[in-house]
């Protein structure tokens, strides 16, 4: 029988889509940019039935997952909600709460074996295991370097793959506590945060004994688990980077898409050319104009090619040893094979065991299995859902505080950002293993000119004033740059400060300082009258110019960010109160130190105020000297009579979003600086959030002001003159 490709179903708006089949093949779940889910019925003779249509989310959905009982949705707010699926006759869909709620939007979500836990990748650079019984935070996975794109279980659940967009992959072992057991930096390709569009997607193979990842070559890897090689190399056919896999419901065939806006459907063993259909011959896709297709009959079964769906017996070798010049196939460390390999119907026993098993330790600890999947209520007033139950609040002591430099970006395309504000930019880009180049771009260049430099420390970040610029690197760059090793004097990773100044007349103003033996910046700061140091010790270090350490100083280890301005260090902790609910929900609390920056006088200190659910992601000076915050929620606070500790108070100047709602825009404004009338911000079109280092420069920079702002901006000017 010849292939075919029904006519498209326009399922959402234009914009990014997500598809899944059901679990037997029953329906085709999809997801788009009109915040709707949508469930089609899949079988040739039903698809002219009405789509059963999930109104539920307030925002684009991004991410879809379907397991034997579930649909699990996630959307752009970073509101993760479920489904149970009654597959009888007619088909069931019905919400049975939320299962995460959190300010990062969710990009890709993978569902346990169990039904019991769910892997999420958000816009940062944790994976987080979530319960499904009482949807509780178990595991926070941390070690990429960037934001992860993908998540997927392996069939029995004991391996989770992850990849970043800075190209990374890491593979976590699941068993008892969570360990990462394998990491390749380069494998895939690096995609800009926030662009759904370019994000790749990892899977595993019904067997898991293979892991296709798309790698930076337009083509396919498959990596054997256990050892961790490349078995085998699936390109020559797509032009573009490859985006999204799905394989067979037997492992026999992957099938593929690429920016190149091609679909190939790959035999694993030879070749050939989206999501399967894990029972029958067909493929579904969607593309972002918002349509929905099946492609049936996909594999030529008549010509003698294999069926991508019958449970087929074959010798456990075949497939790797096919792969491979010597088979040599590791001993399984769990006992889940696929009908790959003709024991489908032991492994389907083995689950329903262990599940029974579970069940049963479940019953007899006296756990409520229903607790918290009755509670999804739908609101109806257009401010998105009713809260679910409360919860009870927990501190956070496990999980790390997570800092970073104002202005600084990840990895786009071998480029990130370093330093970005109204004094210019520092761009590094990557040039090979030894060494990076250090890019500074002024803006006004009839003071300085803009210039570069081979960085052999391969900085990884600076603050940038108007008198120089310091460059810090970690132990983490260090620890593979055995030149930087010898400079310490011995194999001891060994963390540096560097200060450039601009002044070409002055002499012995370039300086390096070592910091001590397991000691790495967290967070660095300038101005024209010195510079600052955080460290993972909890050491706050201050500099002159000259690189004389004047003062040093222990705090908190809990500090997120700090900047300078002139005389004055603005310091951001996040405070010992933070807490989170049982569903994972993070209420952010954050304190400030503003202080001189010698060290010598404390200016003011207390509570920074976040908008509910938001986190501070950008801090500065204000023109006239005013320290300033914006959080993840768009809202812009600077800090009121700060010269006098007793009536310091953060007054809120600009809602961002609100402004761009006001103005009929879907985008987002990356802070760059603020002045008494003005936000200068860096445009970017949604779903990006972080400006491309290829596309902006000076004359990217946007003014963004309201008339609420304006009135600040003068109590602003008033209060500065005082």
């Amino acid at each position: 029988m010849l292939p075919s490709i029904t006519p498209p179903r326009f399922a959402h708006s234009e914009g990014y889509t997500t598809v899944a089949f059901g679990h037997t093949g029953q329906f085709v779940c999809t997801g788009g940019s009109d915040s709707l889910v949508r469930i089609f019925h899949a079988p040739k003779g039903e698809r002219d039935q009405e789509a059963i249509t999930l109104e539920h989310h307030t925002d684009n959905v991004l991410s879809l997952a379907v397991s034997k009982n579930k649909i699990l949705s996630g959307d752009e707010e970073g509101v993760i909600l479920s489904f149970d699926v009654s597959s009888r006759d007619p088909l069931s869909i019905e919400p049975s709460g939320s299962v995460l709620r959190s300010a990062l939007s969710a990009r890709d979500l993978s569902i346990s074996s169990s039904e019991r836990q769910v892997a999420v990748a958000a816009d940062d650079e944790v994976v987080r295991i979530v319960s499904l019984l009482d949807m509780s935070l178990l595991h926070s996975l941390q070690g990429h370097r960037a934001p992860v794109t993908s998540v997927s279980f392996s069939p029995d659940s004991v391996f989770l793959a992850s990849v970043g967009c800075d190209g990374s992959l890491r593979v976590w072992d699941m068993r008892d506590d969570p360990a990462c057991v394998h990491i390749d930096n380069k494998i895939t390709y690096v995609c800009e945060p926030g662009n759904s569009m370019a994000q790749t997607k990892a899977r595993w193979s019904p067997d898991g004994r293979l892991l296709a990842v798309p790698c930076n070559d337009n083509g396919i890897r498959l990596i054997e688990r256990n050892t961790w090689e490349v078995l085998a190399s699936l390109a020559g056919v797509h032009t573009k980077q490859v985006t999204c896999l799905a394989w067979s419901g037997n492992g026999r065939y992957v099938a593929s898409v690429a920016l190149d806006n091609k679909a190939v459907v790959w035999d694993v063993q030879a070749r050939k050319a989206i999501d399967w259909n894990p029972t029958g011959n067909m493929l579904a896709f969607t593309d972002n104009t918002g349509a929905m297709y099946i492609w049936d009959d996909v594999v030529a079964i008549d010509q003698g090619h294999a069926a991508p769906y019958n449970k087929i017996a074959m010798e456990s070798s075949s497939l790797a040893g096919s792969l491979k010049t010597q088979a040599r196939i590791s001993e399984p460390d769990s006992k889940l094979m696929s009908d790959l390999f003709g024991d489908a119907a032991a492994v389907d026993e083995m689950i329903e065991e262990a599940e029974m098993e579970e069940d049963a330790e479940i019953l007899e600890q006296g756990e409520d299995t229903n607790d918290m999947l009755d509670d999804f209520v739908v609101d109806d007033d257009g401010a998105g859902y009713a809260e679910p139950k409360a919860q009870p609040w927990a501190v956070l002591a496990d999980q790390q505080t997570r800092s970073f430099q104002p202005g600084a970006t990840p990895w786009i395309n071998s480029r990130r950002y370093l330093a970005f504000n109204m004094v210019g930019s520092v761009a590094a880009v990557a040039q090979d293993s030894s060494y990076n180049t250090i890019e500074l771009e002024f803006y006004d260049k009839s003071l300085r000119r803009d210039f570069h430099f081979s960085d052999t420390y391969k900085f990884s970040m600076a603050a940038l004033s108007e008198n120089g610029c310091l460059f810090a690197t970690t132990s983490r760059e260090l620890a593979n740059d055995q030149s930087l090793r010898e400079l310490a004097g011995s194999d001891d990773e060994v963390s540096v400060l560097s200060y450039r100044a601009f002044a070409s007349w002055s002499t012995n103003t370039d300086w390096l300082f070592k910091l001590p033996e397991n000691e790495h910046p967290r967070c660095i700061a300038a101005s024209s009258h010195g510079v600052a140091a955080i460290t993972s010790q909890g050491m706050l270090r201050c500099f002159t110019l000259g690189g004389a350490q004047r003062h040093i100083e222990s705090l908190p280890d809990r500090t997120v960010t700090c900047v300078a301005n002139k005389d004055m260090l603005l310091i951001i902790l996040e405070s010992a109160g933070s807490i989170r609910t049982a569903s994972g929900e993070k209420r952010m609390e954050y304190e400030y130190i503003l202080m001189t920056i010698d060290g010598q006088t404390r200016l003011a200190a207390g509570a920074c105020p976040v908008t509910p659910r938001g986190e501070i992601v950008w801090a500065g000076f204000s023109e006239e000297g005013h320290p300033a915050t914006c959080d993840s929620k768009g809202n812009v606070r600077l800090l009121h009579k700060y010269w006098d500790a007793s009536d310091a108070a953060w007054v809120p100047v600009l809602d961002t979003r609100a402004l761009a709602a006001a103005n009929g825009k879907k985008e987002a404004y990356w802070p760059v600086a603020i002045s008494a009338k003005q936000f200068m911000v860096v445009t970017c079109p949604q779903p990006r959030k972080i400006p491309a280092t290829s596309e902006t420069h000076p004359g990217r920079i946007g003014h963004q002001h309201s008339a609420a702002a304006d009135r600040h901006a003068d109590w602003a000017a008033r209060s500065t003159a005082v």
